[in-house]
């Protein structure tokens, strides 16, 4: 049985991504860092055995059920974007390929490169994924978004993600007031970026120790907001002042 808490304007469940979906209303948005991690390596210890594509069939089949469920909590007019790399990349736009009226991919550029040997790892994939009727959305901006990644030591999840960068996806294309989903929540900075652009969110988590922290967090923000002062009222501008 999930477990719901209600901090604000953020609704937090504590349960299983799939089955807590499955009993949300449409959302305007949903903005998620997946596990999309690889199946366990197996080949070290079969010696003679060759990789195949077959090994993906884990990932295949459940992001099957996902991006199925996610177009259900999706209004027609909605958007979403999901985080992945180059090798799963290709699974997530197989099974989300027939849901979406257009995919495009997005680079997200960390501007520190890191891991590995040959070409350091420097840029994480995001699938952005457009409704049947979503709106057009005029912009000057391209599909490669810089943005310094979050220092590993101030990380409360080995994932996480930078405040700054989630608030640029959600105000891009979620409306004034609108709702955004995180189903993978982790520890709660998609939550924190919402509170902190007055979007309401759901987010949704599986693991306690991050549930926890999300809320924690999402708290801080809401406080956070509430103690800065009111923005002043502007006077309006009268014909042929300026």
């Amino acid at each position: 049985m999930a477990e719901k808490v209600v901090i604000g304007n953020a609704e937090l469940w504590h349960g299983d991504a799939l089955e807590v979906m499955a009993e949300l209303a449409p959302v305007d948005t949903l903005a998620t860092d997946p596990p999309y991690f690889l199946p366990a390596a197996h080949y070290s210890v079969r010696s003679g055995s060759a990789r195949s594509i077959g090994d993906l069939s884990i990932l295949n089949h459940y992001f099957a059920d996902f991006f199925k469920a996610a177009c259900r909590c999706l209004k027609a007019t909605g958007t979403a974007y999901v985080f992945c790399d180059g090798q799963s990349y290709p699974v997530f736009y197989a099974t989300a390929y027939s849901h979406f009226r257009k995919l495009r991919p997005l680079v997200w550029d960390k501007k520190t490169s890191i891991n590995g040997y040959s070409w350091r790892h420097q840029h994480e994939l995001i699938l952005f994924c457009e409704g049947e009727s979503a709106p057009k959305v005029p912009t000057g901006d391209g599909d490669v978004i810089e943005h310094r990644s979050e220092p590993i030591g101030d990380r409360e999840h080995l994932a996480q993600k930078p405040v700054g960068l989630m608030k640029r996806l959600v105000e891009k294309t979620t409306p004034a007031g609108g709702v955004v989903l995180d189903p993978f929540m982790g520890s709660g900075t998609t939550g924190v970026a919402c509170e902190q652009l007055g979007r309401r969110f759901v987010g949704i988590e599986v693991e306690r120790r991050y549930f926890d922290i999300a809320c924690e967090r999402i708290a801080a923000a809401k406080n956070q907001g509430e103690l800065l002062p009111p923005e002043p009222a502007r006077e309006p501008v009268q014909a042929g002042l300026l």
